[in-house]
């Protein structure tokens, strides 16, 4: 069995952390499971799941935190753009598991906008073709 003070204590930091953050926040501070041993992002599982805590996943989305296809629909962009705009800080995502699965904060005021560029065939042509005449090849027949 895990002590309540355990249980009480991963079920405040599922709020901000995933498993294995918790596992390592819990050892650095000398917690140890029931055993003695130190934790893992299992065994953290293990103590979310049997003791029914809210995961991380639902808890960031009661605050209103958005899934991939979720803002990807609201932005009107693709998912890899969702990823690219996050990866540059334009939108806010957090990592709700190990495997850096992100929610996204819904952007309110602030929403990125892709630019458009325009068509390859309505770009303007050069207006002169420069040849570099060094670099000709004669062949004789």
């Amino acid at each position: 069995m895990t002590i309540a003070e355990v249980v009480a204590e991963v079920d405040r930091l599922l709020d901000d952390l995933t498993f294995s953050q918790i596992a390592s926040s819990l050892n650095e501070r000398g917690f140890r499971s029931g055993e003695g041993h130190e934790f893992c992002a299992r065994y953290i599982a293990r103590i979310q799941r049997c003791y029914r805590l809210r995961s991380r996943y639902d808890r960031l989305r009661a605050e209103g935190f958005l899934t991939l296809p979720e803002m990807a629909t609201l932005l009107n962009v693709s998912m890899d753009q969702v990823k690219l705009w996050h990866r540059r800080g334009l939108l806010r995502g957090i990592a709700f598991n190990d495997k850096n699965e992100c929610l996204y904060q819904h952007p309110r005021n602030n929403v990125p906008v892709k630019v458009q560029r325009g068509k390859l065939a309505r770009r303007r042509l050069a207006d002169h073709v420069v040849i570099d005449s060094t670099q000709e090849v004669q062949y004789e027949t």
